[in-house]
């Protein structure tokens, strides 16, 4: 069967599965007769802001918004409130912390913002112009998320609302996925939800804490609604929802001052994907209801659209993708050291150890030659070592357990065999990926050289080991040894061991997908949305993964998706609640 290309792409995506309803997403705008006819119930629902989504941003734009007076309703899409923050690791990112400067932690301004602008726009990015080289509105994001950022977090927590641990708490200072690779100074700036006890809290203690602050302050959050369509005045000016209850009616939500959407990415719309990504999602972390009403919704009111093509990416096990496309978990790191990951060619393509993000765009490099991604599927081969050392560590199955996704072997030819039949089974779903004739003979000679680098403690393709987040993220939190276990570590390089053959070996299919997207509506230090021609929609502020992420493609750290979405959110929520109330007409 050939190998997968952009045509095949296009069919694949197609039949992922299309979010129902999507086409019924747009705006509605009020006929002055509408406005004026005062016997026709123009609204079941009035509010001052109504909020559309329940994570993070939602809830946090929510009390916000309360907290400045405003009357608030939130909708939630899905049966359950959360968002893919119940489901995540809670971590936010936040510069200049309190709890950072009281540890003694000096964090220079403008360090700290010219190493954000050079990670998020490497090719914009020149120290010596105004801004860094950025153009204004994106300098003025990265700006305001550094200024705005602790506010937000400490605001929270004077209500009463959210209080914060410093994640170094749980293995000591991890350094940012943008610290240079000799750095010796860490300034952590992953801060988790602190539970009563002292202990940290995931994303389920974040949003525990958030809905009840919310239920403090009797704000209403209606779940199994789904904001379908946005209403205007003749000015243009956002003034209400249409909304369509789970198995109930229809109904109208006016909104006097404003509206602010916090309803996710489009990890779960087929069509957008195809759109607007480079190449296959086959799923993510995402919650399901992530199929980017709000792109379709803001598309019909003008709206600007930015870093669509962007994502935060993580690779996952494609197996559970096929089978569901909110995946339970993501690799974040392939745990071991005796283990690589590669193409169909059997060769590596990537620093195995490098951040998630970053790994998962190798999936993406394009053979113009064989008019293919050679790389859309790696495959992570690891020995009976790393299996008993790091068993336990996602993907590896705990010891003595086992996974449906794991193909074990005796030999590497025989793995080869085994994982190739494997991938014939699946053909139908990948666009027809098959290992290449030469994949045995090819893998052989990438292990031969492997070994002799991890033996020598440098690796002299990918430079696996050479920056400190390999080696503290490896050795602190994805893989450290079981206790009991009595195989030798390496003393060269922490992240690199010999693999042993014979065998047995053992082989995972990873597969690009996401966190969710980060591609959306443009939004101003404001957290208003901004039309195409760059001036303001009046009524509409956004913040979270549904927009255009203020830090661009890049993901600064743990915690860079919710750290932007929880300082954005509390902007839109404090300009929301002050703007000017609207008249229908």
């Amino acid at each position: 069967m050939p190998p997968f290309s952009r045509r095949d792409f296009l069919q694949l995506a197609g039949a992922a599965g299309a979010a129902a309803g999507a086409a019924a997403c747009g705006v509605t705008v009020l006929a002055p007769d509408d406005a004026r006819a005062a016997d026709v119930p123009q609204f079941e629902l009035e509010t001052d802001v109504a909020v559309v989504g329940s994570g993070a941003a939602g809830a946090v734009a929510a009390l916000y918004a309360a907290e400045n007076g405003a009357q608030v309703v939130v909708l939630e899409k899905a049966p359950i409130a959360g968002g893919t923050t119940a489901k995540s690791g809670g971590v936010y990112w936040i510069p200049n912390h309190p709890i950072e400067r009281a540890k003694g932690l000096k964090e220079p301004r403008e360090a700290t913002l010219q190493a954000m602008c050079r990670a998020s726009y490497p090719l914009l990015y020149a120290p010596e112009k105004p801004s860094y080289g950025l153009p204004k509105n994106e300098y003025e994001l990265i700006e305001t998320f550094y200024d705005r950022g602790a506010d937000a977090v400490v605001g929270l927590e004077k209500m009463g609302v959210l209080t914060s641990i410093a994640a170094d708490s749980l293995a000591g200072p991890m350094p940012d996925y943008f610290e240079p690779p000799n750095a010796t100074k860490i300034v952590d700036r992953r801060y988790w939800a602190k539970k009563a006890d002292g202990s940290f809290g995931l994303g389920d203690e974040m949003v525990r804490q958030l809905r009840a602050g919310l239920s403090a302050r009797n704000i209403p959050l209606l779940t199994g609604h789904r904001v379908t369509r946005a209403i205007v005045n003749a000015r243009r000016e956002v003034v209400g929802l249409e909304v369509q209850k789970q198995n109930g009616p229809s109904l109208r939500v006016r909104a006097r001052r404003a509206v602010v959407f916090a309803s996710g990415g489009f990890t779960h719309d087929a069509e957008l994907v195809r759109r607007f990504q480079p190449g296959p999602v086959f799923g993510g972390c995402a919650v399901p209801s992530n199929e980017g009403d709000f792109v379709r919704i803001a598309e019909a009111l003008g709206a600007q659209l930015g870093n669509m093509p962007s994502a935060w990416r993580a690779q996952i096990v494609l197996e559970q993708a096929l089978q569901f496309s909110s995946t339970p978990d993501d690799v974040f790191m392939p745990p071991g050291d005796s283990m690589v990951l590669v193409n169909r060619f059997g060769r590596r393509v990537v620093d195995e150890k490098s951040n998630y993000n970053e790994r998962t765009r190798s999936h993406y490099a394009w053979d113009p030659v064989r008019h293919e991604w050679p790389n859309l599927l790696l495959f992570m081969i690891y020995d009976q070592r790393t299996a008993e050392l790091f068993g336990g560590r996602f993907p590896l199955p705990a010891a003595g357990a086992s996974a449906p996704y794991v193909i074990r072997a005796e030999s590497r030819a025989a793995l080869a065999k085994a994982l190739d039949a494997r991938l014939a089974e699946l053909a139908g779903r990948t666009g027809g990926v098959r290992l290449d004739a030469s994949f045995d003979e090819s893998l052989g000679e990438t292990l031969k050289r492997f070994n002799a680098d991890a033996t020598s403690g440098k690796d002299r393709d990918f430079l696996r080991g050479a920056s400190v987040y390999d080696r503290d993220w490896h050795a602190k939190i994805w893989s450290f040894a079981n206790p009991g276990t009595k195989h030798p570590l390496p003393t060269k390089n922490v992240t690199m061991y010999p693999i042993h053959e014979p065998g047995p070996l053992y082989a995972i299919i990873l597969a690009p997908g996401t966190l969710d997207t980060n591609g959306g509506p443009v939004i101003d230090r404001s957290a208003r949305v901004l039309a195409a021609e760059g001036q303001g929609i009046s009524g509409l502020f956004a913040a979270g993964n549904c927009v255009a992420s203020p830090t661009g493609p890049y993901y600064y750290a743990g915690g860079g998706t919710l750290g932007p979405a929880v300082t954005f959110a509390c902007i839109a929520g404090e300009n929301a609640a002050r703007e000017p109330k609207k008249e229908l007409s």
